[in-house]
């Protein structure tokens, strides 16, 4: 694309040095940087882009979007902007020819369900025969293939980059996870969405908002940016429960579908009856009643599931087809996850890191469980340290807890260990600094009809230590090992 033709797009810009007279690609991270490569030195939380400047040049860009001055080679020019974020989705648009407008864009927000809501919708989106992706915390997926993806919902120009690549794969529906991060931060500029979806809000990420109120404002962003062009079909899905979205409601001229357990909503479940191995119940919805049989657990799962639903409704589909396809859906991956139902006692893992989350899995397990339930908790490192105590309360519901460490940083593990024990009621735990071998204790202490409950990571491939290195481990792998060790299965890895 011509560079004039990108710089003619702003009004305000100071321009420093020579400007090559075509650019092909955009970035943030200056190891990505090749020939025709606007280089965005873009300052975040943690590193600043403008210090790697000279290793983009190096790289071979001739072209810096910067909101600081700098000397150059020649050959290199640099357009000094006030907000480069926003302005990288501006030409990440052009550059990529607005990859959105030809998808479905499904945007899920709230503290928790995002990942399985996606997901849900997802499958159900290849299940009615499209062409589907999904992006967000379990990775970067197009149909059944799978990459990883660093970030929740990634920085403006590899967002753009992944849409573009959906585009490629002749995508016709992308539904992602939308944080609180990437809206306050901008990452969603430019993202036209038609369907969005606000699951709950409860505790989370008051390091980084400060209080509930910011937070929940933050979110409302996704609905007030769905914009006031009427001619424009677009849809708002809000959990009616939740005090949240009656103000979501307001932020948006676009029609709202709600759902709930209360029949004031559009959508609601009744005659629930539920197991670890799925969930049945009567869908109340205003085109009738539906029996549906889910392979999911738990009545926060009976609302993740009718979020996807609606979804899909919304986008044309009969709910008959829909509901049919349901039943033969798969366990989200390390949400509420049954491993290995060959083994004498029930070994779950989970995402579950707030308060709310942690409950409600609790909750859900204990019905169906014969024995003592085992939880293995751990706080997570250079976080909101206000909801520690409540944890503990929280995991303190289970018969026996192993505490210790979810990817902790640079923080000391004891600390860790420490705010939560002080929300413990009980005395039945163990502390562990060693995820590892926290896991191995609870593995080592359950019975025969007993339930190990891992929480905080699901299938997170790694532990952010110290220096905010990335040591490889799974929660799942290292429990089933040591299970397999226990119980002399097949498989067991000596």
């Amino acid at each position: 694309m011509k560079t004039e033709q990108l710089i003619s797009l702003l009004k305000i810009k100071e321009i420093y040095g020579d400007l090559p007279d075509e650019v092909t690609d955009i970035t943030v991270d200056s190891r990505e940087v090749k020939p025709g490569t606007i280089f965005v030195a873009l300052k975040g939380i943690e590193t600043d882009g403008f210090n790697y400047i000279d290793s983009a040049v190096e790289n071979g860009s001739q072209l810096i979007l910067s909101d600081r001055k700098k000397d150059l080679p020649e050959g290199v020019g640099l357009i000094k902007v006030k907000d480069p974020s926003k302005v990288s989705a501006l030409f990440a648009e052009y550059l990529y020819d607005f990859p959105h407008e030809s998808m479905t864009m499904v945007g899920v927000t709230g503290t928790n369900g995002k990942t399985t809501v996606s997901t849900m919708i997802h499958n159900l989106s290849i299940s009615m025969s499209k062409k589907s992706a999904y992006l967000g915390t379990n990775g970067f997926k197009v149909n059944e293939d799978t990459y990883p993806s660093l970030n929740t919902t990634p920085e403006t120009t590899r967002l753009h980059k992944r849409l573009k690549e959906a585009v490629e794969r002749e995508t016709e529906v992308f539904t992602m996870e939308v944080s609180s991060h990437a809206l306050k931060l901008g990452r969603t500029f430019g993202i036209d969405f038609d369907i969005v979806i606000f699951t709950n809000m409860t505790q989370d990420h008051l390091d980084f908002h400060g209080t509930m109120e910011d937070y929940g404002f933050t979110k409302g962003l996704l609905f007030s940016q769905l914009g006031q062009d009427l001619k424009k079909t677009k849809y708002v899905i809000l959990n009616d429960s939740d005090p949240w979205s009656k103000k979501y409601r307001s932020m948006t001229p676009h029609e709202v579908v709600t759902f709930g357990f209360n029949d004031s909503a559009d959508f609601y479940p009744k005659n629930i009856e539920g197991s670890l191995e799925g969930t049945t119940f009567t869908l109340v919805t205003p085109e009738g009643e539906y029996n549906v049989k889910s392979p999911f657990v738990g009545d926060y799962n009976i609302e993740n599931l009718m979020c996807a639903i609606i979804s899909e409704w919304l986008q044309g589909y009969s709910l008959e087809r829909i509901i049919t396809a349901v039943e033969d859906m798969k366990a989200v991956s390390g949400r509420l996850e049954v491993l290995d139902n060959r083994l004498p006692f029930n070994l779950i893992i989970d995402f579950a890191h707030t308060p709310d989350a942690l409950e409600k899995v609790i909750e859900t397990i204990r019905p169906f469980n014969t024995g003592r339930l085992i939880t293995v908790y751990g706080m997570t490192g250079e976080r909101d340290y206000s909801k520690a105590k409540e944890m503990g309360r929280i995991a303190s519901m289970s018969d026996y807890v192993v505490l210790t460490v979810d990817n902790p940083g640079n923080d000391d593990k004891n600390m860790l260990i420490e705010i939560v024990e002080e929300g413990m009621t009980h005395n039945n735990y163990a502390k562990e600094i060693d995820r590892e071998q926290a896991i191995k204790i609870a593995i080592d202490y359950a019975q025969p009809g007993d339930t190990v409950f891992l929480a905080g990571k699901g299938r997170e491939p790694y532990q952010i230590m110290e220096n905010h290195v990335k040591e490889p481990h799974r929660d799942d792998l290292i429990a089933l090992n040591f299970a397999y060790e226990k119980y002399n299965f097949p498989g067991y890895e000596n």
